[in-house]
């Protein structure tokens, strides 16, 4: 279940939910935490090694609680177990209602060094001026703060809120504080200020002054000639630019400044799909490094790769909605794990695994062109990236959409954006790799064509379905460590495996084996 699926089950009252929300932040600190709604109360139980601290616990479950508006929690009981006790250390019960205590335990929570705290008191504080902290992290005992606005903000108001602020939060674990200034769209800040946390104060840290240049030193760097030090002539050579190694590094590294250049007026979508290709081709490369198909071409890679991306996905989303095909998707958001991997597995997996297969069987097999299955198997990853290059897309509008209504924070927001993009269209190439693997094999046995088709499909279907079951926890990370450790296992053993196929043929061919 995603992220978002989560938030939005935690807003229903969903004990295992709110759960998974609490436990997040919670388990950083060794604490274990387990939530059950009975008639509008919810109840939460805190296990620790150590007796949880009961102001502060309270303080986070009633700010997360605050945040999360679900409107069908209205009281919150809390019970803290240290270690294996029969008894709880301490309790404590609040109502959401009230508005004053949640501003005192917000503001306790920000005194313990919680940073969604922090930020939330120091959003409230500067929305007059028409200022935001853009950025708020911890760091060493630091406190550093990027303050943003349409235009540069006023260095003397911006600290002197900042300071009357963090005076009054008292935040004992923060040593120093660092502010940094700067005007919407800017990625420079104008201004910069450090202050000195000293007892109800904050004293601001004055930078000394560099002592002068050694003359000495100027004149052993004129001894240097600048054509030695920075040889330009052969930099800019065309005879460098024949190497592919430096081709690839040209493209890497400057396709995103690039972009961000022409792409400034682009909306989300279009930055999206580009950027998806960007992190994609570098999959593209390793793949190709990794499988050396015999029979590559560019016009085969970019057939198999737009296909998916503009064809074969409004082929699948018309399928979502036909039977069987329906009720394996409505599986999905049922609670019972058995029901969700059979959807995951038969609806999500068969369908778009299938997807992915549909150029590779259309433009290779069909026509006859295959002749080994490390071909298939890399048009088949090529379809698996172009598939998520436009799966990415869809989702950057949810991401998006969460970031602004405060259902997920930055660095979640960067974090799952860096998932979708980076991460998992690697394993989309792998699985649709595997199934085009098997592709292959049918090219070259074509008497059980059908029956290695069935294979391919199922073993690709049940590693997708099943990790998009468990991809909450540990067996999420390994099924897609499997998933890797399987796909390099077939490549390695393709030759025994395309020999005993071959033979397999002959005999069917000189009719010594009937299937």
């Amino acid at each position: 279940m995603t992220q978002a699926n989560i938030n939005e089950q935690a807003k229903k009252g969903d004990s295992k939910a709110i759960t998974s929300l609490l436990n997040r932040s919670l388990q950083t600190y060794g604490i274990i935490a387990e939530a059950v709604l009975q008639d509008n109360c919810l109840q939460v139980w805190l296990k620790s090694n150590q007796v949880p601290d009961q102001t502060t616990s309270v303080a986070f479950i009633r700010f997360v609680m605050t945040k999360l508006g679900a409107s069908v929690i209205k009281t919150v009981k809390v019970y803290a177990w240290q270690g294996s006790e029969d008894l709880p250390c301490w309790d404590a019960e609040f109502s959401l209602d009230n508005l004053d205590n949640q501003q005192e335990e917000l503001k306790q929570l920000a005194s313990s060094g919680n940073v969604e705290a922090i930020a939330k008191i120091l959003n409230t504080a500067f929305n007059k001026q028409n200022i935001k902290p853009a950025k708020i992290s911890i760091k060493d005992n630091c406190l550093q703060i990027l303050l943003e606005s349409p235009q540069t903000p006023n260095q003397s108001l911006s600290t002197a809120i900042l300071r009357k602020e963090l005076v009054r939060l008292k935040i004992q674990s923060i040593k120093t504080v660092k502010v940094y200034g700067r005007e919407l769209q800017q990625e420079i800040p104008t201004w910069f200020q450090e202050f000195s946390v000293g007892v109800g104060k904050l004293t601001p840290i004055i930078p000394t002054k560099t002592a002068p240049q050694n003359p000495e030193f100027l004149a052993t760097l004129r001894t240097f000639k600048f054509d030695s030090v920075v040889p330009f002539k052969d930099a800019l050579s065309g005879q460098l630019y024949s190497s592919n190694i430096v081709r690839l590094l040209l493209f890497f590294g400057l396709f995103p400044l690039a972009i961000s250049l022409i792409a400034r007026s682009s909306g989300l979508g279009a930055i999206a799909f580009i950027l998806g290709i960007y992190y994609s081709s570098i999959w593209g490369v390793v793949l190709y490094d990794l499988l050396k198909p015999p029979a590559f071409s560019w016009g085969s890679t970019l057939k198999c790769s737009f296909f998916t991306a503009f064809i074969g996905i409004p082929i699948l989303l018309f399928f979502q909605k036909v039977p069987p095909f329906t009720l394996l998707y409505k599986a999905i958001d049922q609670e019972a794990l058995i029901g969700q991997l059979i959807g995951f597995v038969l609806g999500v997996g068969v369908l778009e695994e299938a997807c992915k297969a549909l150029p590779v069987y259309l433009f290779l097999l069909r026509p006859g062109k295959l002749q080994d299955p490390f071909t298939s198997a890399f048009y088949g990853a090529m379809s698996g990236l172009g598939f998520a290059v436009a799966e990415g897309v869809q989702y950057s509008y949810r991401y998006a959409l969460s970031l602004a209504t405060g259902q997920s924070d930055f660095g979640f927001y960067v974090l799952i954006n860096t998932i979708r993009f980076v991460s998992l269209p690697l394993y989309h190439a792998i699985w649709a790799g595997i199934f085009g693997y098997f592709i292959g094999l049918a090219a070259i046995n074509p008497s059980r064509k059908g029956s290695i088709l069935f294979i391919g499909l199922t073993i690709s279907a049940v590693l997708h379905g099943s990790y998009n079951t468990f991809s909450s926890g540990l067996l999420g990370f390994g099924i897609l460590g499997f998933s890797i450790l399987l796909f390099v296992t077939y490549l390695n053993r393709s030759q025994q495996i395309v020999s005993e196929m071959e033979k397999a043929e002959l005999l069917v061919r000189a009719g010594s084996v009937k299937f």
